[in-house]
Parts: C-alpha cells; structure tokens; sequence
C-alpha cells in the first residue's frame, strides 16, 4: 500500500508514503508490517513496529486513510 502507481493498494494521501506498508499471508494469518515509511502504520491506534497479525474489525490507518478489516 502506498502512493506509487506499482503498489496494489494506490493511496491518494500525501501523507502516505510512495510504498508504505504491505499486508501479507504467513500460514493462516494475515500480517501487517510498515515499510520504512515517513508518517508511520497504526494498527488500532497503535504504532506498527513489527509484523503484526491481523483480525476482522481491526482498523489501520495510513496517513489519512483508515481501513476496518472484514472477512
């Protein structure tokens, strides 16, 4: 996820980073991880620092943007 035009989640928020963050499967969860970016990943207000694992009704945000987690 990010502002650049190769990331499958294209984000129009200037406070997103060009590659931001990925969400990626490892087994039978699903993982949240910040990229380096600039502004910081939250995960339910929380600061990403790590690979982090995702649960339906959870909420990331990206510069601006939120995301709520849905099955």
């Amino acid at each position: 996820m990010g502002r650049a035009a190769g990331c499958a989640i294209t984000l129009e928020d200037a406070y997103a980073s060009q590659i931001h963050a990925r969400v990626y499967r490892q087994e039978d969860s699903f993982l949240l991880e910040d990229l380096g970016s600039t502004n910081g990943t939250y995960l339910n207000r929380a600061a990403v620092t790590t690979a982090a694992p995702l649960r339906c009704g959870d909420q990331v945000q990206i510069g601006s943007t939120v995301f709520e987690v849905v099955t």
